[in-house]
């Protein structure tokens, strides 16, 4: 074949053809099997964390942009024999863990299982492990009675009282996050409580609540703590932005005339980077 413009082209165009329709063939081969097994893995999960029962009822929420499932469990009988929360957080030292927490009746935790986890192998990665200390500090435990931050699990070295895992204070604090979230959704489903965000504590409104949408009036407010106001109409906002812009127009004119004047006084400011490390802790 002639080595042209259009020959490569037509040629290269074959190839990722034939790769695509070789992908969507593996596609359509493997994603029956693929869900069957997440379907597997759910059920497993649930006679983990579960005491023993006959039917489950699912309720979805949505707490802090995560999807969050709510199983009930019945038993034979008709009776709520308890609550499994498959729950997720995205502040792992690897990214996403996700985790099954089971809850009895009256809130008391009776077990958790890590579904999935990316963690540092030897250190965080032990969160999966039967015997290890997070789950020790929670398990058999209503949470409501442990030493609660702002009304939320926390490990002991931010004051709660969940002991952490050797050297993977990142990956404990994500564990206690994920099973906050989950006992926010139990105690939305078991109780009627208005799910709201684990990270601010706003009433998160993909769940059914009524959110609090009010924007602080101005600075002053902000620093005297007020929150949850009524939005402002739309003429006192665009009052407030042609404020700020006359104040924008003559701060800059200021700007312009200091720094003309430190220039002229042969004046540099250093700036440092400010960069803060974290604490070091897988």
């Amino acid at each position: 074949m002639k080595s042209t413009l259009f020959n490569m082209v037509a040629v290269l165009f074959t190839i990722t053809l034939i790769t695509s329709a070789g992908v969507g063939v593996v596609n359509r081969i493997t994603e029956e099997p693929i869900a069957r097994a997440k379907a597997a893995a759910v059920v497993e999960a649930l006679n983990k964390v579960l005491p023993p029962f006959e039917t489950t009822v699912t309720d979805s929420l949505t707490i802090d942009g995560l999807p969050i499932t709510v199983y009930t469990a019945t038993d034979a009988a008709g009776d709520v024999a308890g609550y499994a929360v498959q729950t997720a957080t995205k502040n792992g030292f690897s990214g996403m863990i996700r985790m099954m927490v089971g809850f009895a009746p009256d809130g008391e935790v009776v077990n958790i299982d890590v579904l999935e986890q990316n963690e540092t192998p030897g250190l965080g990665t032990k969160m999966a492990d039967e015997d290890n200390p997070l789950l020790g500090s929670i398990r058999g435990k209503r949470l409501e009675t442990m030493r609660l931050v702002d009304g939320r699990l926390a490990v002991v070295k931010d004051g709660g009282d969940v002991d952490a895992l050797t050297a993977a204070t990142i990956s404990s604090r994500a564990y206690c996050d994920a099973v906050n979230r989950a006992w926010m959704a139990y105690r939305s489903v078991a109780t009627g409580t208005v799910p709201t965000d684990v990270a601010s504590g706003a009433t998160d409104a993909a769940s059914g609540a009524t959110a609090a949408s009010g924007e602080n009036a101005d600075h002053a407010d902000e620093a005297s703590g007020a929150a949850n106001r009524t939005p402002d109409s739309v003429a006192d906002r665009r009052g407030r932005v042609g404020d700020r812009t006359d104040i924008r127009d003559r701060e800059a004119g200021s700007r312009i005339v200091n720094r003309n004047a430190r220039e002229a006084d042969g004046f540099a400011a250093d700036k440092e980077p400010g960069a803060r490390k974290g604490d070091g802790n897988e």
